[in-house]
């Protein structure tokens, strides 16, 4: 544990002048922590461990949780058994981003108020952070022993669970009966999501409808809800659902690329006219690029394919996908050792896949042997 955080301050005067003297404390993200100069005079007399819960307190309305932190230590120092100032203690590491030495003081009030629900959410939150996810789980059911209404504890563990697979404990905890409540977005996307993982797509489409209609402005519930009605053959309806999502988010490109990736499998007419309003709106994003180069490429046009891909891998060189779908472009016009150069280019970005493999064996049999 960060027990140095006390910075070898002595009880009393001693410890006070630091504060007073609005001396540094230097961390080692270099902040700079004083007293707010309405507590100078309460530090400058004989401070006590609740004069230093009181300065760590008012840190950290000020978002000095690093600051924070050192006074709290201070008053852990002078008074080791209280639960809240541990609490906060490890409530402040956490929020200066170090979650890792705020697990003992966390787990420390927990044991001295086992009945205080933040610790428990806290504490989850923190172990997620360190993937530590038996242990967050834990917490965040420890959480809904004591609130079983807690929206944060349903987001965390539901969440939890669908990440490791558990989808049908998932189901369980989030469609018991909720007289007093209704689902928020998580809850909503993470009860699809389960019902999706266990091939319930029916009571998935069901969960996500009813989510967005609760939740419209929420793109990840439209997103997940598109892909599922897509999965169910309904692709007529998945586009409704991105034109609203879109017509709410006309700035948001993940979504407007995600309804792109769609069409392109499914509507190719609807794809070209997506794409070129795409690259009205978003002229310099690289996947917009290589999209329209994919609809080239569906059109039969492989000139116009060369030319969007050509600008793509000027704006992200790095894209693996972009040098196989260029190998392939230029292959199909004859351009074999253009065709090579990027093949070979996309494997050495980490495109191991059978078909680049296959493409390139086949570009190398046609240039007659091995050319590099």
């Amino acid at each position: 544990m960060r027990g140095r955080l006390l910075l070898g301050l002595g009880r009393g005067f001693a410890a006070a002048a630091l504060w007073m003297a609005g001396m540094a404390m230097v961390s080692a993200a270099a902040q700079r922590c004083e007293a707010p100069a309405s507590m100078r005079a309460q530090l400058a007399d004989h401070p006590t461990a609740d004069t230093f819960a009181d300065l760590g307190i008012a840190l950290a309305n000020d978002q000095q949780y690093g600051c924070a932190a050192r006074a709290f230590a201070e008053s852990l120092r002078m008074k080791p058994d209280s639960a809240n100032v541990a609490f906060m203690f490890g409530t402040s590491l956490f929020f200066s981003g170090d979650a890792a030495d705020a697990v003992a003081p966390l787990q420390a009030a927990e044991q001295m108020a086992s009945w205080n629900l933040k610790t428990h959410l806290i504490l989850a939150g923190v172990f997620d952070q360190l993937h530590r996810f038996d242990e967050a789980k834990t917490e965040w059911k420890a959480a809904l022993a004591l609130d079983p209404e807690s929206e944060e504890a349903l987001d965390g563990l539901s969440e939890e669970l669908v990440l490791d697979g558990e989808f049908r404990p998932a189901i369980v905890l989030l469609e018991n009966p909720r007289a007093a409540r209704q689902r928020d977005a998580t809850q909503s996307l993470n009860l699809g999501l389960a019902y999706a993982g266990t091939g319930g797509a029916d009571q998935a489409i069901a969960a996500l409808e009813d989510g967005l209609n609760t939740s419209p402005d929420s793109l990840a519930i439209a997103n997940e809800l598109a892909d599922v009605l897509v999965q169910a053959g309904r692709t007529n309806e998945a586009e409704e659902v991105f034109g609203l999502a879109r017509a709410r988010h006309p700035a948001d490109l993940d979504t407007a690329l995600h309804c792109l990736r769609v069409l392109i499998g499914n509507d190719a007419a609807k794809a070209k006219t997506e794409g070129q309003d795409l690259l009205h709106a978003f002229p310099q994003s690289w996947e917009v690029l290589y999209l329209n180069g994919v609809v080239a490429i569906q059109d039969g046009d492989a000139a116009q394919a060369r030319s969007y891909l050509s600008q793509s891998i000027a704006l992200k060189p790095e894209n693996a996908l972009s040098h196989s779908l260029m190998g392939l472009v230029l292959a199909q016009m004859h351009d074999l050792a253009g065709a090579q150069l990027e093949l070979e280019r996309a494997i050495a970005l980490g495109d191991h896949s059978p078909e680049v493999q296959e493409n390139l064996e086949r570009v190398r049999q046609q240039r007659g042997g091995d050319h590099r």
